[in-house]
């Protein structure tokens, strides 16, 4: 890594003066006398990192370009501008840079570094970004230098409030390819990035097969949803509300034969198994299926078969009683769909279901996102220009609008339901029992289709999704296995607890009365603290199964040792800690 204090020592000793070749008909002379440190900064830079070749974006008269070659005057460099008066530039301008670099190795191409693919040459031992522009043209500037440059030096992140925002919300999206950034306050700002070596990014994929050496176990376990709850529990459990919703309407069609494409991580295939499906789980990933298999083996015997294999070229045989599609389609072109869907249709069974979950809904990213941004704008708020993580602006080559999904998957099955669900997924099938607004369509950022052979109707489907009011006394068990003894006050803090469901009825936290865990606060002196807890939304809790739940708490505000009863709330109907249910556990807490 890069010597800061040695960058920062040279900087404060060095002579250099960038006024020696500076235009004298420069109308910005008045600030050179503040422009000295920066320059040095700059020489002091090169001068520790001893780039060879050096690109820069934003030449303006070549100050920088003057005080990078003389801290190292065999380097090569090239320098792009745009010529025009936009941005901080000045028309000309760069015929004053090649007049002070006349001996050195050095190049000079006009042009809009916004309409290239990408920066040309490369790779760089340095590339020099001048942030003095829009924030998206920053971001879309330091994507093309990612690839290229051993060490980029961004000009300007203090230079103003929407290039800070900006460039911020880039570091954050690319954090997984950076090894390390460094800022060097002073004029305008200086951030200095080393990226991790990576394969420049591929023009836009004909196939999924382009895309395939991108699906690694660093992307299953750092990015894809889900991958917090993988780590902990190895897949046995569904933490990650997309599958839990997935796996909620996998439950419907009777136990028999199950595919689950585009399997990743395994967890909706561990799951089909363990409720007496015969499973088929396929992904031409070999790091998802290694992770698969691993889930598998610490879910115990299941009848899973793994097949490392693209969709449309897997082994299907006789018919399927359920097949998953879960955030597979987005990633697949039109003409691979069409295989699929045929080859689904054929082999889903009767009465079978095709279950399709997608994100995200196209419309979001075109409306829904486009309308935050004007709502930000006018409220000199900050929302991100590009709504997408790395991932998804790599792998997501067929995001999915609700018109087109419909519309290809009915030229193959002649029964198919559609509707939208927030991203949060609080109320996943809200939408079955109620038609949305336009509007919210467009801000739904969640897709979900049913296809089947046989008749679907939404209102039998919601009815079967749907958490009733319990009335009767029924057979729960509650342990809290583990829960901290203190914490400070007015912390957040969790606990696992594990939920026994020996009734007649499944457990959901599902519309029109959910069931959450939640709990009630007493004082040491059993004087009530808070009567009404924080919930915690549970999977479906099956008759006859356990499931183990990170439960959430607010410490109290006064330090002091309290009392937490934990128990389950049906919404609108009851708290169970009361008879007949009696269902409760209590712990202390020290407040501190």
């Amino acid at each position: 890594m890069h010597d800061i204090k040695n960058i920062l020592e040279l900087a404060s000793a060095s002579d250099y003066d960038f006024r020696r070749s500076a235009n004298p008909d420069d109308q910005l002379k008045h600030r050179f006398d503040d422009w000295v440190s920066y320059y040095r900064l700059k020489w002091a830079i090169a001068r520790v990192l001893q780039p060879k070749r050096i690109l820069e974006i934003g030449v303006r008269f070549g100050y920088s370009a003057a005080a990078f070659l003389d801290a190292c005057p065999d380097a090569t460099y090239l320098g792009i501008d745009v010529d025009s008066e936009d941005f901080g530039g000045h028309k000309g301008a760069i015929q004053w840079a090649r007049r002070i670099t006349p001996d050195s190795k050095a190049d000079y191409l006009i042009a809009d570094s916004q309409q290239l693919d990408e920066f040309p040459g490369g790779p760089y031992d340095l590339i020099h970004i001048d942030g003095q522009q829009d924030g998206a043209g920053s971001i879309r500037d330091l994507l093309k230098a990612l690839p290229k440059g051993t060490h980029i030096l961004f000009d300007g992140y203090f230079w103003t409030r929407t290039n800070f925002q900006h460039v911020s919300e880039f570091l954050y999206c690319h954090r997984d390819v950076i090894e390390s950034c460094v800022i060097l306050p002073g004029y305008a700002g200086e951030l200095l990035i080393t990226p991790r070596p990576i394969a420049p990014t591929p023009g836009r994929p004909s196939t999924s097969r382009d895309l395939r050496s991108t699906y690694t176990a660093s992307y299953y376990l750092g990015d894809c949803g889900g991958f917090e709850e993988y780590k902990r529990d190895k897949g046995l459990s569904l933490g990650d509300w997309r599958l839990r919703a997935v796996a909620d309407l996998a439950e419907l069609p009777p136990v028999g034969r199950a595919l689950d494409l585009g399997c990743g991580r395994g967890e909706l295939s561990v799951h089909l198994a363990r409720l007496g499906h015969e499973v088929s789980a396929v992904d031409y990933s070999d790091s998802a299926i290694q992770l698969a298999h691993a889930a598998a083996e610490a879910a115990g015997a299941l009848r899973i078969n793994f097949q490392c294999a693209d969709v449309n070229a897997a082994d299907l045989s006789g018919y399927y009683d359920v097949v998953v599609a879960s955030d597979l389609i987005e990633h697949l072109v039109p003409a691979e769909l069409d295989r699929l869907y045929s080859r689904i249709a054929a082999h889903l069974s009767p009465h079978g279901l095709f279950i399709v979950h997608t994100f995200p809904n196209a419309w979001y990213y075109k409306y829904g996102h486009a309308l935050r941004l004007r709502q930000a704008q006018k409220l000199d708020a900050y929302v991100p220009l590009e709504p997408r993580t790395r991932y998804e602006q790599l792998m997501h080559i067929n995001e999915q609008s609700p018109r087109v999904l419909r519309h290809q998957v009915q030229a193959y099955f002649p029964n198919v339901l559609l509707w939208f669900a927030a991203r949060d997924l609080a109320s996943p099938f809200e939408n079955l029992r109620r038609r949305f607004k336009k509007n919210e369509m467009r801000l739904a950022e969640d897709l979900f289709v049913i296809a089947s052979h046989a008749p679907v109707d939404p209102a039998a489907l919601s009815a079967r999704l749907a958490m009733p009011p319990i009335t009767l006394p029924i057979g729960l068990f509650l342990e809290v296995q583990e829960m901290p003894l203190t914490a400070s006050p007015g912390s957040l803090f969790s606990a696992k607890v594990r939920l026994i469901n020996k009734s007649h009825v499944n457990l959901k936290s599902q519309v029109p009365n959910p069931v959450h865990l939640s709990y009630h606060c007493y004082s040491e002196t059993r004087q009530i603290v808070a009567f009404e807890g924080m919930r915690t939304r549970i999977p479906t809790v099956r008759v006859g199964s356990a499931e183990e739940i990170e439960m959430h708490f607010t410490a109290p505000s006064l330090p002091g040792r309290y009392l937490f009863r934990i128990t389950l709330v049906q919404e609108w109907v009851a708290w169970f800690d009361e008879p007949p249910q009696s269902l409760f556990a209590e712990k202390w807490l020290e407040v501190a």
